[in-house]
């Protein structure tokens, strides 16, 4: 490993200079590029492409961590496990010295890392056309907009770092920029990626980024935001020009392994590929009894809330989670190759761009008004394909918060909750994070996670933590 160029040490990450270069770069080199392998050709840009997706699969972010924190965050999972890393989550009292949520960070910045190596080195590259760099370059600036995507929402503003760094006292010293910055180079990285791979997409291998990817999670990103005309053109894009369509069933969108295999159904937009030789933890980490160090099992209180939609013909219990009578906890089935770890983790979905649609449309118009015909019928497009009948909310308000109702259970596990009940000004309502009343403590900080304390202590301009931390 010593072989590896430096460069990359210190592309990697913040983390790098606390947890050490050797580990983050102990990767088969399918993941990682060697000294006498820099980016010179088409060949070595593209592997260093696939070591960004491999960033992305570690067990601290898509693998686990970062995925299952979404929900267990928020309302839909709780841990029954020892590891107190997540049983602060699950409690929604996270101590900024957490070293997982350290991890988590450290993990998304070493794709953020990568990303910059392969812009940076493709982009000086003679040897490649014009049209090759685009292609290279889109890609990566793609999965660094979601880095940055999966960062700013749950930590807020963070430092953007857009280059390979020379000497680590340029990444030490970085401070964080504000929400508005983060967010506007989201945008702009996207609206390039747009542009650069522009169609590319193939919805029967949805594991690289595509143009209509780039579109997608720029509709997503326009509506955290609240900019909902934008996020309604984006998610019309990608329902009337794409090459996707709703599954027929639910269940195929969680049955593939592999990213050898193609896709079972054409409503993937983006994927990360898993197997039984790149493992993730989803499926074991909540396998009962399973390992008592990570135990993640659905909320009682929404699993009922699925069985009583189940009762109206909704088929998306059975696909999304399992009740073990022996154990007497309720599982999650979305990902459930206990075996080998194999399950793809579906990042964009074609569903997701309807509701989005219909969101933003129901938001732009008078909450006490009739909802659109558009707005309905996107509505019922998922319920539909859910078995369940049609919804007739007879105003917007009533829209939205069918919306909402149908994003929990179609995205469960998906990442999704926590930044739904922040979009809907809920976490008071809902996560107890509401402002003093009384005696009562002001607990609203807690829509933002706290900078990890090991990297305020390495670098003293991300002060000050976040409020309340």
């Amino acid at each position: 490993m010593k072989k590896y160029l430096y460069m990359i040490c210190l592309a990697v990450g913040m983390n790098v200079f606390s947890t050490g270069c050797d580990n983050i770069l102990d990767v088969e080199p399918n993941n990682g590029i060697e000294m006498n392998e820099a980016i010179t050709d088409a060949n070595s840009a593209a592997r260093a492409v696939q070591g960004i997706y491999s960033a992305f699969q570690s067990s601290d972010y898509y693998g686990l961590a970062y995925l299952f924190y979404q929900d267990l965050y928020a309302d839909n999972l709780y841990f029954d496990g020892t590891f107190t890393t997540h049983a602060e989550i699950g409690n929604r009292r996270i101590n900024p010295s957490n070293l997982q949520i350290a991890d988590t960070w450290g993990s998304i910045y070493t794709a953020i890392g990568r990303a910059n190596w392969v812009i940076q080195s493709v982009e000086a590259l003679e040897s490649l056309s014009p049209e090759e760099k685009a292609a290279f370059t889109g890609e990566a600036k793609f999965l660094r907009a979601l880095a940055y995507f999966d960062l700013v929402k749950v930590f807020g503003g963070v430092p953007i770092i857009t280059r390979v760094p020379t000497n680590p006292d340029e990444v030490q010293s970085e401070g964080r920029s504000t929400e508005a910055e983060v967010y506007a180079l989201i945008e702009q990285d996207l609206r390039e990626a747009e542009t650069s791979l522009a169609g590319t997409e193939n919805p029967q291998q949805p594991y690289a980024a595509s143009g209509l990817a780039a579109t997608a999670l720029l509709a997503r990103v326009y509506l955290q935001q609240g900019k909902w005309g934008q996020a309604a053109d984006r998610a019309n894009l990608v329902i009337n020009n794409g090459p996707y369509r709703l599954a027929n069933n639910f269940r195929d969108i969680f049955s593939t392994t592999g990213n050898t295999q193609d896709a079972s159904t054409e409503e993937v937009i983006f994927e990360l590929a898993f197997s039984r030789d790149d493992q993730n933890a989803l499926a074991s980490s909540s396998a009962a009894p399973g390992s008592l160090g990570q135990r993640f099992y659905v909320d009682f209180d929404f699993y009922d809330e699925l069985v009583a939609s189940a009762d109206e013909g909704d088929t998306r219990l059975e696909s999304s989670v399992i009740f073990d009578p022996q154990y007497e906890v309720v599982k999650i089935r979305k990902y459930n190759d206990v075996i080998n770890n194999g399950d793809n983790v579906p990042i964009i979905r074609l569903a997701e761009m309807y509701l989005i649609r219909a969101e933003a449309n129901a938001r732009m118009a008078a909450a006490g008004a009739a909802p659109s015909r558009a707005v309905i019928d996107d509505i019922n497009a998922i319920r539909n394909r859910a078995g369940l009948s049609e919804a007739a909310p007879s105003t917007n308000e009533d829209a939205l918060q069918e919306i909402l109702t149908q994003r929990r259970y179609e995205f469960a596990f998906e990442g999704m909750r926590f930044m739904d009940l922040k979009r809907y000004n809920l976490t008071c309502e809902v996560l107890d994070f509401c402002p003093a009343s009384g005696t009562d403590l002001d607990n609203t900080f807690r829509d933002l996670w706290p900078i990890p304390l090991q990297q305020i202590e390495t670098n003293p301009n991300l002060a000050p933590q976040n409020r309340g931390y």
